[in-house]
């Protein structure tokens, strides 16, 4: 009898012995679950809770898994890698490799009347901008024609190259620059000029630069009837205002007074850019420039303003 008795015994306490012992899940988010693993799949698990009953949980909520037949961590599936966006290499312009990984914009502008008279226009402009964390460089080109009655009555042409070499975590830089005109229209065939000194940014953010520049130099005309050396000053304004997505609007203003007399020039110029397409770079431009030149002569007007109206591409 005892050994009977004994026997049952094992048989009554087999199913507590084999019992597997729960799992303990650790999720993302900290809380901890200890439930057998009914089954299991690549992305989720199949839970029985003592409580909550039967559940699927993903396994990307899963921190870690510790099996009652694994002590070891089971560690978490491997997250997909984020795909790797191809950007097209800039070639520079035309595919030429000039002005590589510049920002670059071709204008070119038609207007003309006719009936009892006839005018026409003609203006092209390119500006090519560069900016790293050393160095901001800017260069700009245009030409302006027009014709009254088939008569040439405006003639013009410039290049220009501005550079500034930045200071990190500072505002102030140092710049030089340079420019060289052509005009049919005025006491001199061509001129030079070139400056340098300091400047300071007022404002460098996403949608508004401001900078300020204050420098001395020299122009030197050539031709005509006045072919003169003149060193000069240079105190300057420059802004860039970008309004909204589409529209943008630039403006500088520079004072050239002489050191030798009272004599000066102002250059000034304002652009407003509308874009029309994004997405193949197309804009609207108006825009306006006045050169004022105190040492004109023959009752010449010392203002020369110029309007335009362009289509602008980016290159």
């Amino acid at each position: 009898m005892i050994y009977i008795r004994y026997l049952l015994l094992a048989i009554l306490l087999t199913p507590l012995v084999s019992q597997a012992t729960p799992s303990k899940i650790e999720l993302v988010n900290g809380d901890t679950l200890t439930a057998d693993i009914v089954s299991e799949t690549d992305d989720t698990l199949k839970l029985n809770h003592p409580l909550l009953g039967v559940m699927i949980i993903p396994r990307s909520r899963i921190k870690s898994l510790v099996s009652s037949t694994n002590t070891e961590p089971t560690p978490p599936p491997p997250q997909a890698k984020p795909e790797v966006q191809h950007v097209d290499a800039d070639d520079g312009l035309f595919g030429t490799g000039l002005y590589t990984n510049w920002k670059r914009r071709l204008d070119l502008g038609l207007g003309g009347t006719a009936g009892k008279s006839s005018t026409n226009q003609l203006n092209i402009g390119f500006n090519a901008d560069y900016e790293s964390k050393q160095m901001r460089t800017s260069h700009k080109t245009a030409f302006f024609r027009a014709e009254s009655d088939h008569e040439l009555s405006a003639q013009s042409f410039f290049t220009s190259m501005n550079r500034d070499w930045l200071r990190p975590d500072s505002p102030w830089f140092q710049f030089a620059g340079g420019r060289f005109d052509l005009d049919k229209f005025k006491d001199w065939d061509y001129r030079t000029n070139a400056n340098a000194g300091f400047g300071y940014e007022f404002v460098n953010t996403d949608t508004w630069f401001f900078v300020g520049r204050s420098g001395l130099g020299f122009n030197r005309t050539f031709g005509g009837e006045q072919q003169d050396f003149t060193p000069e000053g240079m105190l300057g304004i420059e802004t860039k205002w970008d309004m909204n997505q589409y529209q943008h609007v630039e403006f500088s203003n520079t004072y050239y007074p002489s050191l030798n007399d009272r004599d000066y020039r102002n250059l000034t110029s304002l652009d407003w850019i509308l874009d029309l397409n994004s997405f193949v770079g197309v804009a609207l431009k108006l825009g306006v420039t006045n050169e004022y030149d105190s040492t004109v002569h023959d009752d010449t007007d010392p203002n020369d303003f110029k309007y335009t109206v362009s289509l602008a591409w980016k290159l």
